[in-house]
């Protein structure tokens, strides 16, 4: 091996500027057309590549243990330069300067599960080649902790005409939003490179590890949100995911130990638990506990407050403040029976302003488990904050925001889909994770609806596509504009399986403007999973 201090990365403005200067790229990789392949796993391929830019890249999967992870597994990986990593270190330095610490944090002054957690940002289980990418609003990704990332093929500008160029990848970090402006995105300078375990494709050297997490994650010196951005509202609040800063800061506890089952957050005295419905959950609670989160409120008004909590016990009892002000106290979690036995616990209304705010939660009294708190507006609005576009792809689970019977119906008021632990939880619709990419929208009921807020560009036929699936032949739906039924009775055909989609088409005739759309389920058992316009 390689003498380590070749990885510690000690920077100075001058060493990154020199490095800058000095850059390779992988052009023998550029725009690869067709797909390229070697015969060596995904870490073996990175590791030959003996040139300079993967030394600190390397050092770090090995370090984290992740390294196995792309020898054995079925990984996309979208790789960042030595470069990416020299830059975020350097800023993290600059920092730590300007509040009055030793510039002088090398790699190794990072803790491993901070490098852990941002590292596998970069990898998606699974196959995504470009094309595969090429969605209007691109596809969600999921990284192995069940974070979620996008994906998006784009042309390049070629001889100064947009668009005219070869296509790469635009690789976003979500942020935990999903309005786009919000997004921290990262372009591919290759794409499509085959190992025997996975593709690989390669980030330019301009983007800066970690995208906006690096320096909170790595240096939280004063309290941060958790992901480096505000939790958006609308939306969930993980309660395993409260702010950085440590005790009193972000949080109190009432010993210094994580005392909980998950090897999550181990260095914060938080007890959290591995949750039966995904993800984490709060346990071991104790009266006088207490945690912050930093959350953005995107749209003014009110909304729907509810909670996730198990107890094997009665009566214990919890609130929630905004700014410091309670409310929705006291909150009772009545006797579930067990700590994994998980009830939905309904706390009003609250009125919620727009912009940057803390909510805290408070344990009054311990004896119970706490997952989730979510914020559902009792008002409809778009679910990227703007309408989807016509002609162009609708994925189902972008129904518009607002609670049942505002912008959709379903039969039971629990999201009982695969994807529930990392989407859209509190809302009715149950939500899977499709093995196509991104969610469909699946335990279909007769008389089930979503409604989404569409421009149609311009006036005229469309080819509208639906994708569906399902192991039967019974399904059928239809699709209203503003109320008016402009398909009459598509029917699902039978595909083999939930997960084994189809195209149904229609042609129909849309006005230009905007409107609402209701796809509306006519029976039972199938899945959609999003319907594409095509101007004719």
């Amino acid at each position: 091996m390689k003498n380590i201090s070749a990885f510690k990365l000690l920077l100075t403005a001058g060493a990154f500027l020199v490095a800058s200067a000095a850059c390779k790229k992988n052009n023998e990789y550029r725009d690869a057309e067709p797909v390229r392949e070697v015969n060596m796993n995904t870490y073996d391929f990175i590791k030959s590549r003996n040139n300079g830019l993967y030394d600190t890249l390397v050092y770090l999967l090995d370090k984290t243990g992740l390294a196995q992870k792309l020898k054995t597994g079925k990984y996309t990986f979208f790789v960042p330069q030595d470069y990416s990593i020299s830059a975020a270190m350097y800023n993290l330095n600059f920092t730590r300067e300007k509040r009055g610490d030793r510039g002088n944090w090398t790699v190794d002054s990072i803790r491993i599960g901070i490098w852990d957690t941002l590292l596998t940002r970069y990898m998606i289980e699974g196959i995504y080649s470009l094309d595969s990418l090429m969605i209007a609003d691109g596809v969600i990704l999921t990284t192995p902790y069940g974070y979620e990332m996008n994906g998006k093929a784009i042309a390049t500008t070629a001889s100064g005409v947009a668009k005219s160029g070869s296509k790469v990848i635009q690789y976003s970090d979500r942020n935990n939003s999903r309005v786009i402006k919000n997004w921290v995105m990262a372009t591919t300078e290759s794409a499509n490179l085959k190992t025997t375990n996975g593709i690989v494709h390669f980030l330019e050297p301009k983007h800066i590890f970690g995208y906006s997490s690096f320096i909170p994650m790595a240096y939280p010196s004063v309290r941060t949100p958790y992901q480096g951005k505000p939790i958006y509202l609308p939306g969930t609040i993980e309660l395993a995911y409260f702010d950085k800063g440590g005790e009193t800061v972000a949080y109190h506890d009432a010993d210094p130990t994580n005392k909980g089952t998950a090897r999550f957050r181990i260095d914060d005295g938080v007890d959290i638990d591995n949750c039966s419905e995904g993800l984490y959950n709060l346990g071991y609670t104790v009266t006088g506990e207490w945690l912050k989160y930093t959350v953005k409120v995107d749209f003014a008004g009110m909304y729907y407050l509810r909670s996730r909590a198990a107890s094997p016990n009665s009566n214990s009892v919890f609130h929630v403040e905004l700014d410091d002000v309670t409310v929705n106290g006291p909150q009772v979690v009545p006797k579930t029976g067990g700590y994994q036995t998980w009830v939905t616990i309904e706390g009003g209304k609250v009125y919620l302003t727009e912009g940057v705010h803390t909510v805290t939660y408070y344990e009054e009294t311990g004896g119970y488990n706490g997952s989730k708190i979510g914020f559902t507006p009792a008002f409809r609005v778009p679910f990227n904050g703007q309408p989807l576009q016509i002609p162009g792809t609708i994925p189902a689970a972008y129904f518009d925001y607002g609670d049942e019977g505002v912008s959709y119906h379903d039969t039971d008021a629990f999201n009982k889909g695969s994807a529930k632990a990392v989407f859209r939880f509190f809302e009715g619709p149950d939500i899977d994770i499709a093995n196509e990419g991104g969610y469909n929208i699946g335990g279909t009921a007769a008389g089930e609806w979503t409604l989404y807020t569409v421009d149609v560009a311009k006036t005229g036929s469309y080819r509208l596509e639906a994708r569906v699936a399902s192991p039967y032949t019974t399904g059928k739906f239809h699709f209203e504009i503003d109320g008016v039924n402009i398909t009459g009775t598509m029917a699902a055909p039978n595909t083999g399986a939930y997960q084994t989609f189809t195209n149904v088409t229609k042609t129909v005739t849309l006005q230009a403007g905007r409107h609402d759309l209701k796809f509306y389920a006519e029976s039972s058992s199938f899945n959609i999973a999003k319907f594409n316009f095509v101007a004719l």
